[in-house]
């Protein structure tokens, strides 16, 4: 599929944001979905990450090693021709290529193409809030990497989608 919007969102276990957790990818029609979390995970979050962030995981089968874990997005996105990712968190980005990457272990082929974009104009990011306010059962799940991503996805094509 060619230029296609994905939107993304991840989870980090640390104030730094460098120790990935989740990560969900969805297109513009919510049709395309793609969630993976870490197996294992990282053992020293912070108590917000802790309390607030693992309870809401899934586990179970969207679980994955590192390598699985590189491997499965690969895959996903290699079904998209040059995608243009969307989160509202630089981070994210970096955590993308990370995983891709393979967590810095050598020897992987190159990812597949895609491009960035941070979505920080504030009409978008006050819908976001507008998606979680009209939508209790969301709001219980914030900060589950694919409740955020719809969220986002939602928030930009009724705001921003208009404008591109």
């Amino acid at each position: 599929m060619r230029n296609m919007r994905l939107f993304f969102d991840c989870e980090w276990s640390d104030a730094e944001g460098r120790q990935l957790i989740s990560l969900a990818l969805l297109d513009s029609s919510a049709q395309h979905r793609f969630y993976v979390e870490r197996d294992p995970l990282p053992n020293t979050p912070s108590d917000f990450v802790r309390e607030v962030v693992y309870p809401l995981l899934d586990r179970g089968a969207t679980t994955l090693p590192d390598l699985a874990f590189t491997s499965a997005p690969r895959t996903f996105l290699a079904g998209f021709e040059d995608p243009l990712i969307l989160a509202d968190a630089g981070e994210d980005f970096m955590l993308l290529s990370h995983a891709l990457g393979g967590f810095g272990q050598p020897g992987w082929p190159p990812a597949p193409p895609w491009r960035p974009m941070l979505v920080t104009f504030g009409d978008v990011l006050m819908r976001i809030e507008d998606y979680f306010d009209a939508r209790p059962e969301a709001r219980t799940r914030r900060h589950h990497a694919m409740v955020d991503a719809e969220a986002l996805r939602w928030a930009f094509e009724t705001i921003g989608g208009a404008k591109s």
